[in-house]
């Protein structure tokens, strides 16, 4: 099977690897690059929370945007991203807002219950829409409380499941990328592509989104390998799924993981003679780590991420202002009030009724890192780049759209 010296050695390394990080370490890297746990829900509408009736909005008149963040989380990582959306939501407050729009902070304390009260204490200061929570569950226990007091949602998760109703998703969404991966693949002549994604939460909401993304981006999507994220697990699957890939007569093979999980499947896939001589490697923003380019296997590899040039563009002006580079997951807190000032000023201008339905949907906005638009199913289209792993780290192939895609 041409499995050379060499590659016995890197997979060995991987196993040491993956038994000297054990769990913790996978499950930082399943949830990084990611604004919340995601869900199996291919097209949104998975609250049962109906639409509320906005309140009220007096374009012209003070009006309050409430933002929830565990900024007292028991978690060190969910503490910091929350500090940093603040900070970005901030900056995006001092260069977008119009003179009578003013945010207050709430602090969900990390658990659903606090961000349920966080909401119930936005609706009693007279909040007119709520920025955050920032995970499903979060936002799953706010909705309710928000839709009695007739407030919309705009919160910074990316699981589906909770999206619908009075909640829209910021957060960058699986099937938005995979849309987007499968669509350039298809345009350079590869009309199969296999799945190989993790059994978790994660994995759930990639192959649930996965049919409707390459339905729309006009290829083929099979076979799919799952696999669970530990040395043996993917060492396993890689080994009974690799004939299957082989025979599907695929061209492509979208390995939908992050950080030391890829690494060791895309070795493993190359082993087993899955690899990059015959199909070409695709993934999503989760391969955006410069840590990937010393692997061999995934260099060549494609992948759909934010525009280069517009999240360091982004990640300066943070730094400049906050003396310390932003977490990934700060600048939704900058596309949140980007979006809800659009759509005061749309108001003011004699459009929709501010923080409406039909606001919310009424037109794209410019985001910290691209355009986006947010859909009335309650998810997002963003503008992405198509990246390539090289020697040297990720390379723009194919730039971001200069519009949001259409619904």
């Amino acid at each position: 099977m041409g499995r050379s010296a060499s590659a016995l050695t890197r997979l060995a390394a991987f196993r040491g690897l993956f038994i000297a990080a054990g769990a913790a370490l996978l499950s930082a890297c399943a949830s990084a690059p990611q604004p919340g746990p995601s869900a199996a829900a291919p097209s949104g509408g998975g609250s049962a929370q109906p639409a509320p009736v906005a309140a009220p909005v007096n374009p012209n008149a003070p009006v309050t945007l409430a933002l929830i963040a565990p900024t007292t989380s028991s978690s060190q990582a969910a503490a910091r991203a929350a500090q940093d959306l603040v900070a970005a939501a901030q900056i995006a407050m001092a260069e977008r807002a119009p003179a009578n729009l003013v945010m207050k902070i709430y602090d969900s304390k990390g658990t659903a219950a606090g961000a349920a009260e966080a909401a119930s204490h936005a609706a009693r200061d007279g909040a007119s829409l709520i920025l955050g929570p920032l995970l499903g569950d979060g936002t799953a226990a706010a909705a309710p409380v928000a839709a009695q007091a007739g407030l919309n949602i705009l919160s910074f998760s990316n699981d589906a499941s909770v999206a619908g109703g009075n909640v829209w998703l910021l957060g960058w969404l699986p099937g938005d990328e995979m849309r987007r991966v499968l669509g350039y693949a298809g345009s350079q002549g590869i009309g199969r592509v296999a799945l190989v994604r993790p059994a978790d939460r994660y994995g759930d909401s990639v192959s649930a989104e996965a049919p409707r993304a390459a339905r729309d981006a006009g290829v083929s999507l099979s076979p799919e390998l799952t696999y669970e994220r530990s040395f043996q697990g993917i060492e396993s699957a890689s080994q009974s799924g690799a004939a299957a890939i082989l025979g599907s007569g695929a061209g492509g093979v979208l390995i939908a993981d992050a950080g030391d999980a890829l690494r060791s499947m895309s070795s493993f896939l190359a082993y087993y003679d899955v690899s990059p001589r015959n199909v070409r490697y695709l993934g999503l923003s989760r391969w955006d780590d410069a840590r990937n380019a010393a692997e061999s296997t995934l260099q060549g590899g494609w992948f759909a991420a934010p525009d280069p040039a517009r999240r360091a563009a982004f990640s300066a002006a943070f730094e400049s202002r906050m003396s310390r580079q932003p977490s990934p997951l700060a600048s939704l807190g900058y596309d949140g009030v980007a979006a809800s000032a659009d759509m005061l000023r749309a108001a003011q201008a004699g459009g929709p009724a501010a923080f409406s339905t039909a606001s919310i949907v009424a037109a794209p906005h410019e985001g910290a890192t691209g355009p986006f638009r947010l859909t009335p199913d309650g998810l997002n289209r963003r503008s992405l780049a198509i990246m390539e792993m090289t020697p040297n780290g990720p390379a723009l192939l194919d730039p971001a759209p200069s519009a949001a895609p259409g619904v």
